[in-house]
């Protein structure tokens, strides 16, 4: 074991807190060598390999962390099967081999998980002339890394594909393909990367908007807008060397800050998913089946996850070019979701068994494309000035990304630091051994999913107070504990980035979390103090947030 992965281990002997009131007083005190702007993924894995490295580190985020794009992905950590078809092997070679660092750098965060294509005898979900094509991609995918992950596809049977998936039609099934690879929660993930960094001395601090900056001297002077929990905000000063921007589809706006006259490179492509509870699709797997078209006319592969007692159908793939802030899921987009899998399955879903949605937009460099869906999903690192820009790019290589985009600020501070991230675990990862844990079952397998070795800390409040076991929604196995510790140890500071982030709340059964809004925020004025007017403004945001979903998709009103 490293000195490095000593120190993690170390760290889990009690929680890594992230303080907002020391993480403001040192981003004011000194000088730092990196600013970066942006607590997505690509963000966090920059701010966590530059510390790891040894230099002096800040990170800002205006919203919450992984409160854009990877809170809303796809939630997969994954080679990407249809890059083989589109011939990205180089792509899908590095996402696999990320895939397997990641799957053991966190193991309580990402799981395998198998994917299963059906193959019929004709105009079915699949036919067998699409499934050679599949197989060969299959062979591919598994030679380019795929079986590093222990486990390689094979054909099924027609009754071992229906064991997989029990409400599949039956009329003509010859039989499936089954493949593996990860899923995660991506808000969690993100979450676990900026504590490590925390953990290793990097400053992290969440709602600090950075509004102004200037570069033209010997360093960069950043002002930047901390909001308080309270709802009141102030401007700091925060100097560093060098900034790197990886703030995912708003780069483009940072950028300008520092270079007026800055191209727009950023293209955005908005995914939207429905969630379902999962007694109505039943399928075991990862189902992949074809979307038997978009509001642009166009199908592609659709395919449902379950997650827990729910499960989640996705995804589009189309332009967006109104408000970032605010992407959504349309009624149109959720019924294609839902047409596509009735056509595949002997199910007969409607909107009326929505019980959440989300929307993403996935930063795509703009390559000339005429269509998003088109466009590849490499990255992009530029240098202008003493701002390093990394964009594009997906979850899955969001290490290596921000390895690339640290190498060229490592350049520009002309010092040679090697990255140390490759096999440095995540808090929560050092010794964990997940499939022990599930087998346990009960909360410590549902709080071991979720923490990893820091699970303990949570049933730590649970042995002093009894009732904080309690559940917040009886249909979800979230507990009371789970918001005590968001609050306390991981910058949860609205009600928002409780229900949404540190807990999926919102996104699984969002007239619940309407419900529970105004129950978690009496907890949150009395872990912070925080006013009941901010807290029932707060309680209304959400609300009205699930009651525009609501209207939208015209299923009822909350």
């Amino acid at each position: 074991m490293s000195k490095m992965q000593r120190r993690i281990t170390e760290r889990q002997s009690a929680p890594v807190t992230l303080d907002r009131r020391a993480s403001e007083t040192r981003l004011t005190s000194g000088r730092f060598d990196v600013l970066v702007v942006g607590g997505g993924i690509t963000g966090v894995s920059a701010a966590l390999d530059a510390v790891s490295r040894g230099l002096s580190v800040a990170l800002v985020e205006r919203d919450d962390f992984a409160s854009g794009t990877s809170s809303a992905s796809s939630k997969m950590i994954h080679g990407g099967l249809r890059y083989v078809e589109q011939k990205e092997f180089r792509l899908v070679y590095h996402s696999l081999l990320e895939r397997q660092r990641m799957f053991e750098r966190a193991p309580h965060l990402v799981s395998r998980l198998p994917f299963l294509f059906p193959i019929y005898k004709e105009d079915g979900v699949f036919g067998p002339a699409m499934a050679r094509a599949l197989q060969g991609a299959l062979w591919t995918y598994d030679l380019l890394g795929g079986w590093r992950i222990g486990q390689r596809h094979r054909r099924i049977s027609a009754a071992e594909t229906l064991t997989h998936c029990p409400t599949l039609r039956t009329e003509g099934l010859l039989g499936g393909l089954l493949y593996f690879d990860c899923r995660t929660d991506d808000a969690r993930l993100t979450l676990g990367v900026a504590r490590t960094a925390a953990s290793l001395g990097a400053v992290v601090l969440n709602h600090a908007e950075v509004v102004s900056l200037d570069d033209r001297g010997s360093h960069c002077a950043s002002i930047v807008r901390v909001t308080d929990p309270d709802g009141t905000s102030r401007d700091v000063t925060v100097e560093s060397t060098l900034v790197i921007n990886a703030a995912g589809v708003w780069s483009d706006q940072v950028a300008t800050l520092g270079e007026p006259t800055h191209d727009s490179r950023i293209r955005p492509a908005k995914g939207v998913h429905v969630v379902v509870p999962w007694e109505k699709v039943r399928s075991q797997s990862t189902l992949t089946f074809p979307m038997i078209g978009n509001a642009r006319g166009k199908g592609g592969k659709g395919f449902v996850v379950r997650w827990g007692d729910h499960c989640y159908i996705g995804t589009t793939d189309s332009p967006y070019d109104d408000d970032l802030d605010t992407p959504r899921c349309t009624r149109q987009e959720a019924q294609v979701l839902i047409d596509s899998m009735n056509a595949a399955l002997i199910t007969d879903l409607t909107l009326d068994d929505i019980t959440g949605t989300w929307a993403g937009l996935r930063p795509l460099i703009d390559t000339g494309g005429s269509d998003t869906a088109e466009l590849s999903r490499e990255h992009e690192v530029t240098v202008h000035g003493r701002m390093v820009t990394v964009a594009g790019g997906k979850l899955t290589v969001a290490r290596t990304m921000a390895e690339i985009a640290v190498d060229r600020a490592c350049s520009l501070l002309k010092v040679r630091r090697r990255a140390r991230t490759k096999d440095l675990p995540l808090l929560g990862g050092a010794g964990f051994d997940a499939q022990a844990v599930e087998a346990t079952g009960g909360r410590f397998g549902h709080l071991g999913g979720r923490y990893g070795a820091e699970s303990r800390f949570i049933d730590d409040l649970v042995v002093e107070d009894p009732a904080l076991a309690e559940r917040l929604v009886e249909e979800l196995p979230y507990v009371w504990a789970e918001v005590v510790h968001a609050i306390r140890h991981e910058g949860a500071t609205t009600v928002a980035d409780i229900l949404v982030r540190r807990m999926p709340v919102r996104y699984l059964q969002s007239e619940a979390a309407a419900r529970v809004a105004p129950k978690v925020a009496e907890v949150l004025g009395r872990e912070l103090g925080v006013p009941a007017e901010v807290l029932e403004r707060q309680v209304a945001d959400l609300v009205a947030d699930v009651r525009a979903e609501r209207d939208e998709l015209g299923i009822g009103r909350v």
